[in-house]
């Protein structure tokens, strides 16, 4: 269905079949559920690092966009700049951003947040993120996305978030975790505010947009990945990686030949 998002086609996140559903992923060969709505040949011109990273970190990323109602002009904040929230950043650059201020503090992330769009960085090291996010914008955001941090992060953005904006998350949160909101961060519930969370969409249609960015040059999202590994056997190293997550870190790639 055009534009559909099947995340929850049988349950929270049931769509999530490799994971919650079958064995063999990581093997030479496994069966793809409902091929012809999830396959899609790679195109000419598209790097299969870029179009690894168009399945997840970018249709997540831009989802975040679509979730918070981006508009021509619109200044927008950022909530962690990993792979995702540099998607972010690129995404609401397309969508015709007029500033954008991306929250991070790892050198590589925020150099490739500014080659993505980011107008303005702020840095939890350098004080209070909500005095810096207002300071600078001598205002509110039209706009936040979350892609990072913790629960505490919709307290921050409630608080730099313009009345009738809107909030955006795509962060995935402990089961431990709560939210508290203070009511009066939240106009006592008449601000307009909108509060979205969602599960990153798949599919061959969501693929094949995806893929024309890459294709026309709009976006290179093969650029969160900075470290390679090459071989089968090296999987379990990637992982490894990903659990420790050095500081150098954005996004590991494993290259495997047959």
């Amino acid at each position: 269905m055009k534009g559909s998002n099947n995340a929850h086609d049988i349950g929270l996140m049931g769509s999530f079949k490799f994971l919650l559903q079958k064995d063999g992923v990581f093997s030479e060969f496994f069966s793809v559920n409902n091929a012809d709505a999830n396959l899609i040949l790679l195109p000419d011109g598209v790097s299969i690092d870029a179009a690894l990273m168009a399945t997840d970190m970018m249709s997540t990323g831009f989802y975040s966009v679509e979730l918070a109602d981006v508009q021509l002009g619109d200044t927008v904040v950022v909530f962690g700049i990993g792979p995702v929230g540099l998607m972010a950043v690129a995404g609401a650059k397309l969508r015709g951003a007029g500033r954008i201020i991306a929250i991070g503090t790892r050198p590589n992330c925020v150099a490739l947040a500014q080659e993505y769009g980011a107008t303005d960085i702020v840095s939890y090291k350098e004080g209070d993120i909500v005095g810096q996010i207002l300071a600078l914008e001598s205002g509110k955001a039209d706009s936040v996305i979350i892609a990072g941090g913790d629960s505490s992060s919709m307290n921050q953005a409630l608080q730099v978030v313009k009345n009738n904006g809107h909030i955006a998350n795509v962060n995935f949160y402990d089961a431990k975790d709560s939210f508290n909101i203070p009511l009066y961060q939240w106009g006592l519930g008449m601000s307009d505010i909108t509060i979205r969370g969602g599960f990153c969409p798949g599919g061959a249609y969501r693929m094949q947009k995806m893929l024309n960015l890459i294709k026309y040059g709009r976006i290179d999202p093969s650029k969160l990945l900075n470290i390679s590994f090459e071989g089968f056997d090296k999987i379990e190293d990637a992982f490894k990686l990903m659990d420790e997550k050095p500081k150098d870190l954005i996004k590991p790639v494993v290259h495997i030949t047959w």
